[in-house]
């Protein structure tokens, strides 16, 4: 009895520790921690194999569909590769194995912690998480004061006013620090901390973030009326968060035609001209793409693909091969490049499949504390889609945050609502 207890503390403890770590110390850390993510992926890999030759997977339904998925958008890549390399056009083995683990590492992590939830107790790590969020909260608040007073961090203007950045490498990462906080202590403040919350979003706000407006928005709509949300049907529930996300398209709408449209490739910016090309590159080589490594991603541009090279974008700044570092500036150009138009609606299918799932667990426990972590889940995962308009968030360590984040969320759910399965 004793040692079982060491074991689910020992998972706990470690599983509290990463997402400390992942969320607020990566960027400061970036030289130690800066392949923590992709470590975390592999471990993952070892434990699914490990409970695979076991035979002790147990799933809810819905993720079953986004395990099918994934093997689609891994089958599609490989014959892309496979397909381009028969075509004279090589890319190197090292930027498919680590596009590989990139693109997967959000699921891996997810997977992992779900496999071996029986070990440990998930409501423990969520409880801890809240409570060491907050504290980093009131710390992050002082760091901000002492910064503002006497000019630590280097700050970059928009709108006429300075950003906030702290130590984090850009402002979308303070942006999502403070969103992570927020969700974290949704389930525990919601019914007797509002103020608090909203406090904690109002910090986020100096980021100056567009993505981050709309994630404030969407928050402080879900705040006052998800009660009443989660009672229509799915299709009114889905056609309100479209009206929702139309009306934040059209608030926002200068920010995002300067980001997203241009006439020529010399004053282009990069990230409208990888968006052009990715529905290029999914018609020219449809319906597959071009494979793991080849477009948008970070290791597309760590060893130069040859796609750039064969669309004539190669000059274009922030795509050259001088300077990449723009490459993967978003997420669905690259699973539009990569995977083709197979592996963009197998994507789609799978963020569906996540909404779907924690709308039904969700109107399933509306009379129980599991509501208050899959609002939160669900307030996730749409910050997700809003960042991933402009930010390849799925493939960094805030994508893996906020799976492991889901996992112990959906470890919390009792399975009387749907019947689990391990065939």
């Amino acid at each position: 009895m004793k040692l079982k207890l060491k074991v689910a503390s020992l998972y706990e403890q470690t599983i509290l520790i990463i997402i400390l770590v992942l969320v607020f110390l990566y960027d400061a850390f970036a030289e130690v921690l800066g392949s923590l993510d992709e470590l975390i992926a592999v471990f993952s890999i070892l434990v699914i194999f490990f409970y695979i030759a076991k035979g002790k997977l147990k799933f809810f339904r819905k993720e079953y569909y986004v395990i099918l998925c994934l093997l689609v958008i891994l089958l599609v890549g490989l014959v892309s590769n496979i397909s381009a390399n028969h075509n004279g056009n090589i890319t190197e083995g090292k930027a498919i194995f680590a596009d590989f683990i990139i693109f997967f590492k959000a699921f891996l992590a997810y997977f992992g912690i779900r496999i071996v939830s029986h070990k440990f107790n998930a409501t423990v790590v969520l409880n801890k998480i809240s409570k060491y969020s907050e504290y980093a909260f009131y710390i992050l608040i002082f760091i901000a004061i002492i910064d503002i007073i006497f000019y630590i961090y280097p700050r970059s203007e928009r709108y006429g006013i300075n950003t906030i950045v702290l130590f984090f490498n850009h402002s979308s990462r303070y942006g999502f620090a403070f969103a992570f906080i927020f969700l974290a202590l949704l389930p525990k403040y919601y019914k007797t901390k509002k103020e608090l919350l909203f406090a904690v979003l109002l910090m986020g706000v100096f980021c100056l973030r567009v993505k981050y407006f709309g994630f404030l928005a969407i928050s402080i709509f879900f705040m006052f009326y998800s009660k009443y949300l989660f009672r229509i049907p799915k299709l009114y529930f889905t056609s309100t968060l479209g009206v929702l996300a139309l009306l934040l398209i059209w608030m926002f709408q200068d920010q995002i035609q300067f980001y997203f449209s241009f006439e020529n490739l010399d004053e282009a910016w990069s990230r409208a001209v990888v968006l052009y090309y990715s529905f290029i590159i999914g018609n020219d080589f449809f319906p597959l793409g071009t494979g793991f490594g080849t477009y948008s991603s970070y290791y597309s541009g760590y060893y130069y693909s040859w796609v750039y090279d064969l669309y004539g974008i190669n000059n274009v700044y922030g795509i050259s091969r001088i300077y990449p570092n723009f490459i993967a500036d978003q997420y669905w150009p690259m699973v539009l490049g990569q995977f083709g138009y197979i592996g963009l609606f197998s994507m789609i299918m799978i963020v569906y499949n996540y909404f779907i799932f924690f709308l039904d667990k969700i109107k399933a426990n509306r009379n129980s504390e599991t509501y208050y972590y899959l609002l939160a889940a669900i307030l996730g995962l749409l910050m997700l889609l809003i960042d991933s308009t402009s930010d390849s968030i799925f493939t960094q360590q805030r994508g893996v945050v906020i799976f492991i984040f889901f996992a112990l969320i959906v470890n919390t759910i009792d399975t009387k609502h749907e019947s689990t399965s391990n065939k």
